[in-house]
């Protein structure tokens, strides 16, 4: 048994989709979530910025004693150096190339991203390593993080950015669309809608989930009496706050600001 919480971050809202996901999981954890909303979106910012980012969020989660980190950002996960740090990070990048690679079965698999992570062609590396035979095809949609940070992705400009950003993906003929930011999960009616049918979306916090529960369970690391959420954000709290209400079903009484530059 250890009570210690599960940290999980993102650059904003989008993380909560990766913590939605866990709680069914792992309905009896502790967690302790942070946006960095002062600072979203990540993936316009450079690879030194996000470095030092991810830096002060995980000595932020050290502090607050968590037992192992979520990185629930795509973009954190294709640049940092996960091997500098000593506490447990669990990569949402490399749970969603594995769910991808089992998802296909004409082995053509499209990613939506943001523009960082589609440069870093950490997915296609990703999933290459692991099956070499897949044609894996790339698309920065930088639209979608800022219309999701204002709660408008179910909206009319959410169709419209869709449009946009998944135009081309019905000449590839995949058959696989990894959802390569945990922003974009929000917007799965939305995208689901313009992409059409035959097409299987991949929330890569499903598999992920499912490697924390293994995780946990193998050492021993369980909490079976926990089940408290403590959120946390760098900049405005007023619409994160609707989201999480909205996404996770339940009413959030306090969310805490942190000044996460000092850290």
């Amino acid at each position: 048994m250890d009570s210690r919480p599960i940290g999980i971050f993102d650059s904003g809202v989008g993380g909560l989709t990766v913590l939605k996901r866990l709680i069914e999981v792992l309905p009896k954890e502790n967690y302790i979530y942070f946006g960095d909303t002062k600072r979203v979106p990540y993936g316009d910012k450079s690879r030194e910025e996000i470095e030092l980012f991810a830096g002060q969020i995980i000595n932020f989660m050290i502090e607050k004693n968590v037992k192992a980190i979520v990185i629930a950002c795509n973009t954190t996960c294709a640049v940092i150096n996960k091997e500098k740090y000593k506490i447990k990070l669990f990569d949402v990048l490399k749970a969603g190339a594995r769910s991808g690679i089992l998802a296909t079965r004409n082995k053509k698999v499209g990613v939506i991203a943001t523009a960082r992570t589609v440069e870093s062609k950490s997915y296609e590396y990703a999933i290459k390593a692991l099956d070499p035979v897949i044609e894996v095809y790339q698309k920065a949609c930088p639209q979608f993080v800022p219309l999701i940070e204002e709660g408008l992705y179910n909206s009319i400009l959410a169709y419209e950015a869709a449009k946009e950003c998944l135009r081309d993906f019905n000449e590839y003929g995949i058959d696989t669309l990894i959802l390569g930011c945990t922003h974009y999960p929000l917007m799965i009616e939305v995208i689901n809608r313009v992409i059409g049918v035959g097409i299987k979306l991949v929330d890569p916090a499903i598999g992920l989930s499912q490697e924390i529960l293994e995780y946990v369970k193998e050492r021993g690391m369980e909490n079976p009496t926990g089940g408290k959420i403590e959120f946390f954000v760098s900049g405005d709290e007023k619409n994160f706050k609707t989201i999480a209400k909205r996404l996770l079903g339940r009413e959030i009484d306090e969310v805490f600001t942190v000044d996460i530059e000092k850290y």
